[in-house]
């Protein structure tokens, strides 16, 4: 099973449609990546996980949830998601799994090749979500017939 861990903001950022919803708010353009991930989970049959900053937070411990199969983790205080998704990608890599780290941060990217770990951008992570989409939506379809 393919392991994929997503900078949440990164992604917020990159993604058009997503930045926009930052002019509703944060917690809106968070949910909308949620649900996009949940259904690319759903078709793929990845292990998704979404990392979020939380350096605003007072929070002592990282908070972990599982939303529509999609593991969303924000870090604790003074800790970066990058910190956060090297702890996870080191781990799962000591543990022969697969993974592949969605980020345009490009320090990230060479420390998870480094591990042995799979990177890819915001914009291929979109079109693998799109993908997965239109999947949906297909499969959607020939069920309502």
């Amino acid at each position: 099973m393919e392991r994929v861990i997503v900078d949440g903001y990164n992604i917020i950022h990159a993604w058009v449609p997503l930045k926009r919803l930052l002019d509703v708010s944060l917690e809106v353009a968070r949910d909308k990546l949620i649900e996009r991930l949940a259904v690319y989970a759903m078709v793929t049959g990845a292990e998704v996980t979404v990392v979020f900053d939380a350096h605003h937070s007072a929070a002592q411990m990282n908070s972990e949830e599982m939303i529509e199969g999609v593991k969303v983790i924000f870090t604790r205080k003074g800790h970066s998601a990058d910190h956060v998704i090297e702890r996870i990608a080191y781990g799962a890599t000591e543990a022969g799994d697969v993974i592949t780290v969605a980020t345009s941060d490009r320090t990230q990217r060479d420390l998870v090749r480094g591990m042995g770990g799979a990177v890819i951008d915001a914009r291929e992570l979109e079109r693998r979500v799109v993908d997965a989409e239109h999947e949906m939506g297909r499969r959607v379809d020939r069920y309502a017939r």
